[in-house]
């Protein structure tokens, strides 16, 4: 008699595809091995024979979401450039890794809204690793001078709400043009990445350099000094 086949790599990916899709609608709550296994087309006795539970394939998928955008920017500060230039390669590092992620967006802010509750320490670790690549870049660059003191998570989330919003409200802008007609813009990467880096540059950039006095020609001085005297 011809012995069972062994379950494949292709299962065990079906299963992370079809499950990363649930978690993303659902939430881990109200997502059920039952609706995992018939989005992949397995039975539960497969889910099981490569998870040990929900909790277990959730952790597998966050994982997999999650650490290759930190493994990404954490390769980028290692890089020996200037702080602005690595900076500038931080955001487009992250955009590009969350574009190339289906399930990062839905399964990130289901977990924002339900307070991190279903994030182990492990899972925790990934998150701040991205953090702490852009607060670095930023803290190196202000030892450097070419960035002004900043409140580091304020200064994070300047540049990464905006991608984060952006992308997680595309179907809410198409709604929006197709129900009431109203074009709101749309942006490729690249035009993104400009835009997050411009940004960060005036964000960032010294007093000394953004003021206004460093930005006024000598001639609208000129007149500010004469309207001073009375002239």
């Amino acid at each position: 008699m011809a012995r069972p086949k062994a379950p494949t790599s292709d299962t065990r990916q079906r299963i992370l595809a079809a499950a990363a899709g649930e978690f993303g609608n659902h939430g881990f709550a109200a997502t059920t091995i039952d609706r995992i296994a018939r989005r992949a087309r397995v039975n539960k006795a497969m889910i099981y024979y490569h998870f040990s539970n929900k909790r277990a394939l959730y952790t597998s998928i966050i994982r997999d979401v999650f650490r290759p955008i930190t493994e990404r920017t954490r390769a980028v500060i290692a890089d020996d450039l200037p702080a602005d230039r690595k900076l500038d390669r931080v955001i487009e590092t992250i955009v590009a890794s969350l574009d190339e992620s289906a399930h990062f967006l839905p399964i990130f802010l289901r977990e924002i809204a339900d307070g991190g509750a279903h994030l182990g320490p492990d899972e925790l670790a990934l998150i701040a690793g991205m953090f702490a690549a852009v607060s670095g870049v930023i803290a190196e660059g202000g030892r450097q001078k070419v960035f002004q003191p900043v409140h580091p998570a304020l200064a994070h989330f300047t540049i990464i709400a905006p991608l984060v919003m952006f992308r997680a409200a595309a179907p809410v802008r198409a709604r929006i043009r197709n129900v009431r007609h109203v074009d709101i813009p749309e942006a490729d990467s690249a035009t993104l990445v400009r835009h997050l880096q411009m940004v960060a540059r005036r964000m960032l950039r010294p007093e000394s350099a953004g003021s206004p006095e460093s930005r006024t020609s000598p001639e609208s001085q000129r007149v500010k000094e004469a309207a001073k005297r009375g002239l």
